[in-house]
This record gives C-alpha cells, structure tokens and sequence, in this order.
C-alpha cells in the first residue's frame, strides 16, 4: 500500500525531483510495472473507479489493516471490536479486489499482454479476493457465536 498505491497522495516534493527522499518509490512503481504489466498502475492506468478505490484502500483499509495487526499481534484472545474491524476490512478488500478481477479479465491485448493477465490475475489480484473472503467469514463466525452467546443468558430472578 504504502509503497506503490499511495505514492500519489503523498506531496509532489517528496517524490517527484530524482533528489526527492521518497524518489525511490517512484522507481520501484516502474520496475513493478515494467515487470508484471500490471494496467492499474500504468499509463493507461488510474481510470477514476480505481482512483476512488485508492481513496478507500488510504481512508478505510489501511487504518483497518494497522489496527488489526497490532490487535490480532498481541497474545490476548481478540476482541469483538477487532473481529468486527476483521469482518469490514475483509468485505471491503474483498468488493475491491473484485472489482479489480473482472476488469483486468476484461482488458484487451492491448491493455494488457495475454503472457501478463493470467498472473496478474491468479497471482496478484485474486488472493485479495480469496483471502480476505476467509478472513470475513472466519471473523463473521466469531461474532456469530459472541451474539448467540449474549441471547442465550439465562435471566436472573
């Protein structure tokens, strides 16, 4: 996230001059995109749906994913508030990076060569769909019982 799909949020100054200390990300995007042809992060890249979903990956899914790694990180059981954070974040990824499959199983040769789509595809995009539809209904099943659980008290008389 940080280090190819925000690069564009960040301040000109400190990516954009070769003397820029954050410069590097710049050519990391390049190589990246030299070497997988991913479309998204290309010239033809940045259609306005996908700067949208960029806007939610830094608003929404990156403060998610940070608070979830320092919750499900700690040796305490985790907690209803991080399993519903668990639950948001996977939906949210998941309806991203679905998004993100079917237009990339849509584009032309000449948006994307053939020899790249199907790694891109199987390799770069659909494990965000995969996993973090596990992660929802893993999170999901754990809320599910937490819920059952408070309906079932007995009641005291």
């Amino acid at each position: 996230m940080l280090a190819l799909d925000f690069v564009g949020f960040y301040p000109k100054s400190l990516y954009a001059s070769p003397s820029a200390p954050l410069h590097f990300l710049v050519s990391l995007r390049k190589i990246y995109v030299a070497t997988s042809g991913d479309p998204f992060f290309g010239d033809a890249g940045h259609v306005p749906w996908f700067q949208g979903f960029l806007y939610v990956e830094a608003l929404f899914q990156f403060p998610l994913a940070a608070y979830l790694v320092s919750q499900l990180a700690s040796k305490k059981a985790s907690s209803g508030q991080a399993e519903l954070a668990g639950l948001a974040f996977g939906c949210l990824t998941a309806m991203g990076s679905v998004a993100c499959c079917f237009e990339l199983w849509g584009m032309g040769p000449e948006l994307v060569k053939d020899e790249h789509k199907a790694k891109l595809f199987y390799g770069t995009y659909l494990p965000f769909v995969v996993i973090p539809v596990f992660m929802a209904i893993d999170m999901y099943l754990r809320l599910l019982s937490r819920v059952r659980a408070e309906t079932v008290k007995p009641k005291k008389q």
